[in-house]
């Protein structure tokens, strides 16, 4: 389970990152990659950085031993 979340928390990273490189790098400019591709890129890799973030939170019972 934790190399699931990991991997999708490597996943949001690697996305995010893309999409900065994609902006910094004029890839968005008129007749390249269209701006909606970059937006939605971003927004994967942001579902897919929470998601694997809170796969590894503890939860429950989890969470009361850790604590206390």
């Amino acid at each position: 389970m934790h190399r699931f979340a990991l991997s999708l928390v490597l996943l949001g990273l690697v996305s995010v990152l893309m999409t900065v490189i994609l902006v910094m790098g004029d890839a968005t400019l008129p007749g390249r990659v269209p701006p909606f591709l970059a937006a939605l890129l971003a927004g994967l890799g942001g579902v897919a950085l929470v998601g694997g973030l809170w796969l590894l939170e503890p939860r429950g019972r989890e969470r009361q031993s850790l604590s206390g």
